[in-house]
Protein backbone atom coordinates (compact mmCIF):
# COMPACT_ATOMS: atom_id res chain seq x y z
CA UNK A 1 0.00 0.00 0.00
CA UNK A 2 1.14 3.74 -0.60
CA UNK A 3 0.12 6.66 1.00
CA UNK A 4 0.35 10.30 -0.26
CA UNK A 5 0.14 11.39 3.32
CA UNK A 6 3.19 10.75 6.05
CA UNK A 7 1.97 7.91 8.47
CA UNK A 8 0.48 9.82 11.62
CA UNK A 9 3.14 9.73 14.75
CA UNK A 10 0.15 7.91 17.17
CA UNK A 11 -0.30 5.08 14.65
CA UNK A 12 3.31 4.78 14.07
CA UNK A 13 3.50 4.60 18.06
CA UNK A 14 0.57 2.18 18.16
CA UNK A 15 2.34 0.27 15.54
CA UNK A 16 5.73 -0.10 17.66
CA UNK A 17 3.31 -1.08 20.80
CA UNK A 18 1.71 -3.51 18.87
CA UNK A 19 4.98 -4.87 17.81
CA UNK A 20 6.50 -4.97 21.16
CA UNK A 21 3.06 -6.89 22.64
CA UNK A 22 3.37 -9.19 19.54
CA UNK A 23 7.38 -10.39 20.84
CA UNK A 24 6.41 -10.32 24.37
CA UNK A 25 2.94 -12.91 23.06
CA UNK A 26 5.91 -15.12 21.02
CA UNK A 27 8.56 -15.19 24.04
CA UNK A 28 6.07 -16.28 26.55
CA UNK A 29 4.90 -19.24 23.83
CA UNK A 30 8.54 -19.95 23.52
CA UNK A 31 9.13 -20.26 27.21
CA UNK A 32 5.67 -22.67 27.31
CA UNK A 33 7.07 -24.74 24.70
CA UNK A 34 10.08 -24.69 26.71
CA UNK A 35 8.18 -25.65 30.16
CA UNK A 36 6.04 -28.27 28.07
CA UNK A 37 8.60 -30.19 26.62
CA UNK A 38 11.23 -30.33 30.15
CA UNK A 39 7.56 -31.77 31.69
CA UNK A 40 7.27 -34.40 29.32
CA UNK A 41 10.83 -35.86 30.01
CA UNK A 42 10.09 -35.50 33.46
CA UNK A 43 6.90 -37.96 33.22
CA UNK A 44 8.70 -40.97 32.20
CA UNK A 45 8.30 -42.46 35.51
CA UNK A 46 5.37 -41.12 36.40
CA UNK A 47 1.86 -42.66 37.68
CA UNK A 48 -0.90 -43.23 35.88
CA UNK A 49 -2.92 -39.87 37.85
CA UNK A 50 -0.38 -37.63 36.97
CA UNK A 51 -0.37 -38.82 32.82
CA UNK A 52 -3.76 -38.08 33.33
CA UNK A 53 -3.82 -34.77 34.97
CA UNK A 54 -0.84 -33.82 32.44
CA UNK A 55 -2.97 -35.31 29.42
CA UNK A 56 -5.79 -32.82 30.80
CA UNK A 57 -3.76 -30.13 30.87
CA UNK A 58 -2.15 -30.67 27.42
CA UNK A 59 -5.83 -30.01 26.21
CA UNK A 60 -6.17 -26.93 28.41
CA UNK A 61 -2.88 -26.04 26.58
CA UNK A 62 -4.56 -26.36 22.79
CA UNK A 63 -7.97 -25.03 24.01
CA UNK A 64 -6.37 -21.93 25.31
CA UNK A 65 -4.34 -21.20 22.04
CA UNK A 66 -7.34 -22.25 19.79
CA UNK A 67 -9.37 -19.47 21.37
CA UNK A 68 -6.79 -16.75 21.13
CA UNK A 69 -5.54 -17.93 17.28
CA UNK A 70 -9.68 -17.63 16.78
CA UNK A 71 -9.75 -14.60 18.18
CA UNK A 72 -6.48 -13.03 15.94
CA UNK A 73 -8.35 -14.90 13.01
CA UNK A 74 -11.35 -12.42 13.60
CA UNK A 75 -10.25 -9.30 14.04
CA UNK A 76 -10.84 -7.13 10.66
CA UNK A 77 -7.64 -4.91 11.73
CA UNK A 78 -5.49 -8.12 11.67
CA UNK A 79 -6.18 -9.76 9.03
CA UNK A 80 -7.07 -7.07 6.51
CA UNK A 81 -3.23 -6.68 6.24
CA UNK A 82 -2.42 -10.22 5.64
CA UNK A 83 -1.33 -11.22 2.37
CA UNK A 84 -2.26 -14.15 0.83
CA UNK A 85 0.33 -15.84 0.59
CA UNK A 86 1.16 -15.58 4.62
CA UNK A 87 -2.62 -16.71 4.70
CA UNK A 88 -2.11 -19.64 2.79
CA UNK A 89 0.51 -20.48 4.86
CA UNK A 90 -1.29 -20.64 7.85
CA UNK A 91 -3.92 -22.51 6.51
CA UNK A 92 -1.46 -25.56 5.31
CA UNK A 93 -0.11 -25.27 8.80
CA UNK A 94 -3.38 -25.30 10.46
CA UNK A 95 -4.63 -27.97 7.83
CA UNK A 96 -1.66 -30.08 9.19
CA UNK A 97 -1.69 -29.20 12.73
CA UNK A 98 -5.93 -30.47 12.44
CA UNK A 99 -4.86 -33.97 10.60
CA UNK A 100 -2.64 -34.49 13.05
CA UNK A 101 -5.09 -34.16 15.92
CA UNK A 102 -7.97 -35.91 14.52
CA UNK A 103 -5.09 -38.69 13.90
CA UNK A 104 -4.31 -38.93 17.95
CA UNK A 105 -7.96 -38.78 18.28
CA UNK A 106 -8.49 -41.84 16.29
CA UNK A 107 -5.32 -43.83 17.17
CA UNK A 108 -6.26 -43.14 20.79
CA UNK A 109 -10.02 -44.09 20.56
CA UNK A 110 -9.26 -47.30 18.69
CA UNK A 111 -6.80 -48.32 21.14
CA UNK A 112 -9.14 -47.82 23.93
CA UNK A 113 -12.19 -49.62 21.63
CA UNK A 114 -9.62 -52.87 21.17
CA UNK A 115 -9.05 -52.66 25.36
CA UNK A 116 -12.24 -53.30 25.75
CA UNK A 117 -12.79 -55.66 23.46
CA UNK A 118 -9.62 -57.51 24.94
CA UNK A 119 -11.75 -57.07 27.96
CA UNK A 120 -15.36 -58.28 26.95
CA UNK A 121 -13.24 -61.93 25.03
CA UNK A 122 -11.52 -62.54 27.84
CA UNK A 123 -14.38 -61.85 30.64
CA UNK A 124 -12.45 -59.56 32.55
CA UNK A 125 -13.92 -56.46 32.84
CA UNK A 126 -12.26 -54.01 35.32
CA UNK A 127 -14.47 -53.88 38.35
CA UNK A 128 -14.75 -50.05 37.90
CA UNK A 129 -16.45 -50.35 34.48
CA UNK A 130 -18.90 -52.87 36.28
CA UNK A 131 -19.67 -50.61 38.68
CA UNK A 132 -20.34 -47.50 36.19
CA UNK A 133 -22.23 -49.26 34.29
CA UNK A 134 -24.38 -51.27 37.02
CA UNK A 135 -25.26 -47.66 38.55
CA UNK A 136 -26.12 -45.67 35.39
CA UNK A 137 -29.91 -45.61 34.79
CA UNK A 138 -31.06 -48.16 32.30
CA UNK A 139 -30.76 -46.81 28.39
CA UNK A 140 -32.09 -48.96 25.52
CA UNK A 141 -29.67 -51.46 24.31
CA UNK A 142 -28.39 -52.34 21.09
CA UNK A 143 -28.00 -55.91 19.90
CA UNK A 144 -24.78 -56.72 18.81
CA UNK A 145 -24.60 -55.34 14.86
CA UNK A 146 -27.41 -53.46 15.18
CA UNK A 147 -27.22 -50.15 13.38
CA UNK A 148 -27.68 -46.86 15.13
CA UNK A 149 -26.10 -43.91 16.65
CA UNK A 150 -22.97 -44.41 18.60
CA UNK A 151 -22.82 -41.96 21.17
CA UNK A 152 -19.10 -40.00 21.62
CA UNK A 153 -18.79 -41.36 25.29
CA UNK A 154 -20.40 -43.50 27.44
Amino acid sequence: MSHETPTPEPVLEYIESMMERLSQWVKEQERQVKELEHIGQTLTQSDRLTLLYSAQAMLGYIARVLKDFESWLSNPVITSIMPEDMLKRLEAMLREVAVKFLQVDIAHTSEYRDLLTKFAKEGKVPIVLTLYVQQKPQMPTRRRGEEGGTPRFF
